[in-house]
């Protein structure tokens, strides 16, 4: 398999897991309007997109910053790339999505001091989902079924995450 989607495989699962971990606190910005499980589908569908369309930009972004560079420090080239981009990913997306949905339902939107909490925290998953990626993905791309499964997974996981936000959007309408 491809170095580069293997990565992007890896980008999407790790960050799947994370947004899983990390429902509860995105769901605590605005109480009463999301239930945990049907945001963290929506939280997925929002990170398998970041990965297989701005992670791969990202990602090719990081290889040639850390192309020449000495190759304990590529890592960090990645992580500090993928800490950026899904740090901005969830305050101009994700919480996007939520305040467009609470706004909707005349429940305010995320304040500052929420929206502070959201960045460190897509920042640190970007930063995790990214050194993953560059340590995991070379051994990783040898075995092309486990690849390809988790792939399949991943855009399973964000077609209910569509499918959930479709009806969320359908219900505040």
């Amino acid at each position: 398999m491809p170095i580069m989607l293997t990565q992007a495989i890896i980008v999407a699962c790790t960050l799947c897991f994370c947004e899983l971990l990390c429902s509860p606190l995105y769901v605590s910005f605005a109480p009463r309007v999301f239930p945990i499980l049907p945001w963290a589908l929506v939280a997925m569908l929002l990170a398998v997109m970041f990965s297989y369309v701005v992670g791969f930009a990202l990602l090719w972004c990081a290889e040639s910053f850390a192309y020449r560079m000495k190759r304990k420090l590529q890592p960090v080239v990645y992580a500090v790339t993928g800490a950026i981009g899904f740090g901005v990913w969830t305050v101009w997306v994700v919480l996007g999505i939520m305040n467009m949905i609470s706004g909707r339902l005349g429940m305010g939107t995320v304040s500052a001091d929420h929206t502070t909490i959201a960045a460190i925290n897509g920042a640190v998953l970007g930063l995790a989902s990214f050194f993953a990626a560059f340590t995991l993905g070379e051994r990783l791309a040898k075995h092309r079924t486990v690849v390809i499964v988790l792939g399949v997974v991943s855009v399973l996981l964000a077609v209910g995450g569509g499918y959930v936000l479709a009806a969320m959007m359908h219900a505040v309408v």
